[in-house]
């Protein structure tokens, strides 16, 4: 099928978690002989290896078949013939629920929650990644009458290719000390604040938390600044090398690097519906390195991470039972038993096998009646024109 995969986020040779999905989807599909353009937002680039045709605008006439997250659809998408698989994976509205209430925060709470009475009336699947999310999408289904539409499991996944030996000292850690790696950003609903508080509690443990300090690729001002993380630990009573700031973000094509130096990766998050409907893809690389992971109770990979025995999960805002699991966690044994378990798990998370059910469901799709995108529409308006 000609098929159109879309995001929002900035694909290239440094790209962040929506590129990154967007991208693997579809070298995929590709790969499973589809005719497959890629349409990222502006300033992308081709990143490293084989893939798709990246287009500058998406080509919504040529598609047989659509695949991207409802949030950023426009009207045409939805009334289109294509068939169109929406990708729910992404708990937008909870996280913008999540985040301080700023007009633009506000404004993009209302033109997202504007997508979704449109998706829900005219998705033919919807692309989940977890039992919560399955649940928030079929009750929104099941209001609207299409108890049909199929919901298809389709995570984060991890490369065919395991990752190479190769290794960099991260600067500003000694190299005799541990790396407990905070991957990614620093978003509203995450909780970094926790992970300083017991690392605190270890006193002079040799063990550096790692923070990246620079901007997302895609330009989003999610993470925290240099000033900011010094002042974080400072409140702490932490200085260098216990904490250090990872000061460029790292190419996905080089991430194994930094991940064969770090010891433990740590993603903590306040409770809330953001954490019970997330998947924390960054976990996913620490399946890929076999690092042991570090996660707060709630949300799928918590679940996948005590299942299958990725790492520690911790109660949320404890940092006296966080502090103990990382001094667990760093100990030889844990180290032995986690990565074990990580390997173990590495087959079962590499792309082509997460999008299973996407490359067989797509040729037999739409396989429930379409809803009504006239009273779709008209949600849809009312969801606008609500006042902040």
């Amino acid at each position: 099928m000609r098929t159109l995969v879309v995001t929002d986020d900035r694909v290239g040779p440094a790209m962040a978690g929506s590129a990154l999905r967007a991208w693997e989807l579809a070298r995929v599909l590709a790969g499973a002989g589809h005719d497959v353009r890629l349409a990222p937002a502006p300033g992308s680039a081709p990143p490293a290896g084989d893939g798709p045709e990246l287009v500058g605008r998406p080509t919504w006439g040529w598609a047989e078949a659509v695949v991207a997250p409802p949030w950023m659809l426009p009207p045409r998408a939805f009334l289109g013939r294509a068939v169109l698989v929406v990708d729910g994976v992404t708990p937008l509205l909870a996280e913008l629920a999540a985040m301080p209430r700023s007009p633009a925060v506000l404004r993009r709470l209302r033109t997202a929650g504007a997508r979704l009475p449109l998706a829900v009336a005219r998705a033919d699947a919807i692309l989940t990644a977890g039992e919560a999310q399955d649940r928030w999408w079929r009750e929104r289904l099941r209001r609207a009458g299409r108890d049909g539409v199929p919901l298809l499991r389709v995570p984060f996944g991890i490369p065919e290719a395991d990752p190479p030996a190769e290794r960099s000292a991260v600067e500003g850690v000694p190299d005799d000390w541990a790396v407990v790696l905070w991957w990614g950003g620093v978003w509203p609903w995450l909780d970094l604040e926790t992970l300083l508080a017991a690392r605190a509690r270890i006193g002079r443990a040799p063990v550096s938390v790692v923070v990246p300090v620079t901007e997302r690729p895609g330009g989003a001002a999610s993470s925290l600044g240099p000033e900011a993380l010094a002042a974080a630990a400072e409140r702490h009573g932490l200085e260098a090398p216990q904490v250090v700031p990872l000061t460029r973000w790292i190419p996905y094509a080089e991430r194994h690097r930094i991940l064969n130096r770090t010891t433990l990766l740590a993603v903590l998050h306040h409770p809330g519906e953001e954490a019970d409907l997330s998947f924390r893809t960054r976990v996913l690389d620490g399946v890929w390195a076999g690092v042991p992971v570090l996660v707060s109770e709630g949300g799928e990979a918590a679940r996948l991470c005590r299942e299958l025995g990725w790492g520690a999960v911790v109660p949320a805002h404890e940092p006296a039972n966080t502090a103990a699991a990382i001094e667990l966690m760093l100990s030889e044994r844990q180290q032995l038993r986690c990565r074990g378990a990580l390997n173990d798990s590495r087959p079962m998370w590499r792309w082509p096998r997460v999008s299973g059910p996407l490359v067989a469901g797509l040729p037999d799709l739409p396989r429930a009646p379409r809803g009504s995108t006239l009273w779709a529409a008209v949600k849809a308006l009312a969801v606008l024109g609500r006042r902040p």
